[in-house]
């Protein structure tokens, strides 16, 4: 489990890096693009942008042309991996809990109540009665895998919100709203 937890770390770190070095050319291209706006700006509608200054246009125009979702999705994919030892210590835990105070039945009496019958099993007739319980234990996935999904759609919806709350209007909307 520590290998798989260093290589997606060493993967991440990665993608960091090269998602680091797109957005140093990413915010070059934005400044470019900064610098022509302004001009056409200050040649057709100078009194448009009466109290804002070039740098402070430069910061909006920032705001609203740069891409913001690669950043989300790396963001992201990071919190699923890093929530993963948390979320198996909660189920963990909350499983010890639901056992230790009588909440999840004893495999065995699942196993006498639901698949065995007169000393055979119901589902698998060709099976030891055994078999039922490694088969009752089983489903004990079945909470981890809808725990893990669970975990990662709160982080998700957690993006997300984020990401939309924050999204900033277009050019002039954000240029008028700087300026109150």
């Amino acid at each position: 489990m520590l290998g798989f937890f260093l290589v997606v770390f060493a993967l991440l770190a990665l993608a960091g890096g090269l998602y680091w070095r797109w957005q140093k050319k990413i915010a070059e291209e934005i400044a470019e693009g900064a610098a022509i706006e302004w001009a056409q700006y200050q040649k057709n509608e100078p009194e448009f942008l009466e109290g804002v200054s070039e740098e402070k246009f430069r910061e909006i125009y920032a705001r609203v042309h740069a891409p913001r979702f690669p950043g989300y999705a790396l963001a992201t994919v990071a919190a699923f991996f890093i929530s993963l030892p948390v979320t198996f210590a909660v189920l963990n835990i909350g499983l010890w809990a639901a056992s230790a105070t009588g909440l999840l039945p004893e495999p065995v009496d699942v196993a006498d109540r639901v698949f065995i019958e007169d000393g055979h099993l119901v589902m698998f007739k060709d099976t030891p009665p055994e078999a039922a319980l490694y088969y009752i234990k089983d489903l004990a996935g079945f909470y981890y895998f809808f725990g893990v999904i669970a975990s990662w759609l709160v982080i998700v919806w957690f993006f997300m919100r984020r990401f939309h709350s924050r999204r900033p209007g277009y050019m002039r909307d954000e240029i008028i709203r700087s300026r109150e």
